[in-house]
């Protein structure tokens, strides 16, 4: 403005109504800014109290997240112990010091258990600790012990805040049940948590000056307590509030309340149910900390108003102060939004958004190491590209359920399935996803946000152990279904022959009678059939060994011969079987091993023919000399052969082309791992309705490997009269040996071990003493171990006979020793030669009991 316009008079008029107009401008100015100000203050408090809210249900849902971390690592380590515990239990070889060692370990991979303990039955401390001097860790008198006693099956048990006897700080303990081998109480594994290790785990939170973290038990008793003010922790108190206790009531597992708590402190809660344990999360801001910045505002707010109507200069500055403010709070926001995206990036699952639309809006990097897709290419491929059509079908079922959910009862809804992810590769990954769906206020679905986990491993895992366990019990069970045969079939065996020796010499004797050579060849074929089963029962003991490693030169030809008896029922009504046994030499293998594969390839090539029409289809096993020097073995079949696409995987674990309930995919499997073992290879050639051919190469053994000797031709009869001692518990088997030895030698038989010891004790010898190995009073190995220690002479001259059940130290005793052994059933040729050799020693009794 120039200074002749600053002399120029105003009019009076304009003067007179100068004034009042700008009291109304200015009061419609104050008016107006009033306004906005006071809006502004009071959609701060709003956004602040917002802001609080999703914070404390972030928190919650962090610490839940968090705690049932631990909650789920503890129950896996319990669960994990009650299995190693119930194992070498029932192995009988529990060693204190190293289950104490494997007790450790297993502490030492969870930082928050500060103890990993086991309790016998009667509650007293056995592996873990010891206890300080003049102090008895007892916890009969505990609940959960108590509770796990009257019903082992209960699981896992939380117990609720306690304090320890050793430690006699405040703890929380996680305790599962143990169990004999008869099913019975064996004890207890308890992890213990102290309570002060969580709180301190919780000062990591911020809730700021007044805010609170509490975890309370099911019964709404107080487990941990952090307060910024120090406020002291209450153990058990159970003073809540009436909004969180009329949720409860309602059923919310959770939900977030404001309210006044017992020390007077308005605040805004968040509580979640925890789902594995039942305990609450609960985390409350109090509201003077979240809007004590919001009540600077009001302040300032309030004197820009009142400086306002002095200087409008200051009133923009003040606008600018408030524009900056507001930029600031942008800031912070964006400023959370990148940790949390930090975080979602950093974590090992794989977090995800789809919208609307089911398309996916953000993956998280971790799906590259899951499935080989990078975070855009997931984003840009359609669904049938990442998941198998069922698993799709199966999410769409799930979304569709959460979408019936009322939207008031989100976000604390969700879905957990199971289901398979199409890597980029091709490859199927088992994974596990935890998704809830985003609603807006109005109540519309935004998308949903998920979490997905690789569970592969896991199954696979679960699935070896099956068949692990499966594969033992039926060796277990084929052990003893051959000791319980051989047993018997030694007597029958035994006197068949003898008394077909003796009406031999009947029918020299007195001349050739009808009745005589009839009973004769009655006894011939009852002789046969006797051999018979003893040679089924030996096949049958050479599959109960499939986890003995030993390595010894092997017939590949005889364990095929085995195998297809085995299999004549399968193979029977799908096709004709033919043989072509080439001459090979042995294999250094495990006969059970070899069988196993021989037994797996087999069975597959008549799983590929239709059951009906034997006689149109084929299956050929031939052996040959490769061309390197390799033992060829070849299984042909006419079945329906192996569709290309599916070629390169068929020998990867639980790949199976056959229906849901046929086959754990686990067979060619192992055969391909027990091959590569060995040195070995096996391929296949196949042609879709044609049929396929696997072929196996092993490597020869060594020519200095020494293989089990054929039997010897019977030698001559033992010079009479020898001595003999028949030990055995089974007095049917003992009288049988006695009764076959008894026209060329002195047979004295015994069933009692004590009594045989206090004869050899007295002085008495024998020229071959034969012993049974396995006897319930007192084994052949201690039989052997007294002798030995009476007269070394006499315990070399001691034979062991088996039926085919074997104790470990039973196993490594005869390894041990090198007394002949032989199997039962016993023929005469065998006891001749064992009695030629004088029990030192006999040809083909080297590997007869191994």
């Amino acid at each position: 403005m120039s200074g002749e316009e600053q002399r120029t008079p105003v009019p009076a008029w304009a003067s007179s109504r100068a004034a009042p107009a700008l009291v109304v401008a200015v009061a419609i100015i104050d008016l107006l800014a009033v306004l906005l100000v006071g809006s502004s203050v009071e959609q701060s408090r709003l956004h602040q109290h917002e802001r609080a809210t999703a914070a404390t249900q972030n928190l919650a849902a962090a610490l839940e997240q968090y705690l049932g971390g631990i909650f789920e690592k503890v129950e896996l380590t319990l669960l994990t112990v009650a299995d190693e515990y119930a194992r070498e239990s029932a192995a009988g070889r529990l060693d204190a010091p190293v289950f104490d060692d494997f007790l450790a370990r297993q502490r030492g991979r969870i930082p928050q258990v500060h103890a990993l303990e086991v309790f016998d039955a009667n509650g007293v401390l056995a592996h873990g600790r010891d206890a300080p001097p003049g102090v008895i860790s007892d916890i009969s008198d505990r609940e959960y012990f108590r509770r796990l006693r009257d019903d082992p099956g209960l699981g896992v048990l939380v117990s609720s805040p306690l304090v320890g006897r050793l430690t006699a700080r405040p703890q929380l303990v996680m305790a599962r049940a143990l169990r004999r081998a008869d099913g019975g109480f064996a004890g207890v594994a308890v992890a213990s948590v102290l309570l002060e290790d969580l709180a301190h785990a919780l000062e990591g939170y911020d809730v700021g000056a007044r805010g609170v973290i509490v975890l309370r038990d099911p019964d709404l008793g107080v487990v941990v307590r952090r307060q910024s003010s120090g406020a002291p922790i209450a153990l058990g108190d159970r003073t809540v509030s009436p909004e969180l206790l009329a949720l409860l009531r309602d059923g919310h597992r959770a939900a977030t309340y404001s309210g006044v708590a017992v020390d007077g402190v308005e605040r805004t809660f968040t509580f979640r149910r925890m789902a594995r344990t039942g305990h609450l999360v609960i985390v409350g801001l109090a509201c003077d900390d979240y809007l004590a910045g919001w009540r600077r505002s009001t302040l300032l707010a309030t004197a820009v108003l009142a400086a306002f109507g002095l200087l409008t200069a200051a009133a923009a500055w003040l606008t600018l102060r408030a524009w900056r403010r507001h930029q600031a709070a942008v800031q912070d926001l964006a400023e959370q939004e990148t940790r949390f995206r930090l975080l979602a990036e950093s974590a090992t699952d794989v977090i995800w958004m789809v919208d609307a639309a089911r398309r996916l809006t953000y993956v998280s990097p971790a799906v590259q190491r899951l499935a080989g897709w990078t975070p855009e290419e997931a984003c840009r491929v359609r669904w049938p590209r990442l998941l198998s059509r069922p698993s799709i079908e199966r999410i769409r079922s799930a979304l569709a359920r959460l979408g019936a959910v009322a939207p008031h009862a989100q976000p604390f809804a969700d879905a957990l399935i199971e289901h398979e992810v199409v890597a980029k590769d091709g490859r199927r990954v088992h994974a596990e996803s935890r998704f809830s769906l985003l609603w807006s206020a109005d109540g519309q679905v935004l998308g949903a946000i998920g979490v997905t986990r690789d569970v592969t491993e896991r199954r696979e895992m679960q699935a070896r152990v099956q068949v692990a366990e499966r594969m033992a019990s039926l060796g277990t069970m084929a052990a003893g279904v051959a000791h319980e045969v051989n047993n018997p079939l030694t007597y029958v065996y035994g006197n068949v022959a003898f008394a077909l020796e003796r009406l031999r010499s009947v029918d020299v004797a007195r001349g050739r009678q009808g009745p005589v050579d009839e009973a004769l060849q009655a006894l011939r074929e009852a002789l046969a059939g006797a051999d018979r089963v003893r040679h089924i029962v030996r096949d049958l003991k050479a599959f109960s060994r499939a986890e003995d490693g030993r390595l010894e030169p092997v017939d590949v030809g005889q364990v095929i011969e085995g195998c297809l008896k085995m299999t004549a029922t399968l193979t029977g009504d799908r096709a004709q079987v033919s043989v072509r046994l080439g001459p090979v030499p042995r294999v250094l293998a495990s006969e059970a091993r070899i069988g196993q594969v021989m037994l797996n390839l087999i069975v597959n090539a008549a799983h590929a023919i239709p059951e009906g029409d034997p006689d149109a289809n084929r299956i050929e096993v031939s052996t040959a000399l490769a061309a390197d020097g390799r033992v060829e073995v070849v299984v042909t079949d006419t079945g329906t052969g192996i569709a290309p696409e599916v070629l390169p995987r068929i020998f990867d674990p639980f790949f199976t082309t056959k229906g849901v309930g046929e086959g754990t995919g686990l067979g060619l499997s192992i055969c391909h791992g027990i091959v590569k073992g060995l040195d070995g290879e096996i391929d296949v050639e196949t042609a879709v309705g044609r049929g396929s051919r696997f072929r196996v190469l092993l490597p020869p053994a060594p020519e200095g490997a020494v293989a089990a000797p054929a039997e010897a031709p019977i030698a001559p009869a033992a010079p009479p009269r020898r001595r003999v001692l028949v030990l055995d518990d089974d007095p049917l088997v003992a009288r049988a040996i006695g009764r076959t030895l008894s026209r060329d030698c002195a047979v004295d038989v015994s069933t009692d071990p004590v009594q045989a010891l206090r004869r050899v004790h007295s002085g008495e010898r024998w020229d071959v003493i034969l012993c049974d190995l396995m006897m319930p009073e007192l084994a052949g190995m201690d039989v052997h171990a007294s002798i030995q220690e009476i007269d070394p002479g006499q315990a070399a001259r001691i034979v062991f006979m088996t039926g085919g059940a074997f104790t470990t130290r039973a196993r490594e005793f005869l390894e041990r020793v090198p007394n002949a052994r032989l199997e039962k059933p016993l023929d005469p040729a065998t006891l001749a030669r064992v009695l030629e050799a004088g029990g030192r020693g006999a040809p083909g009794d080297g590997t007869a009991g191994r």
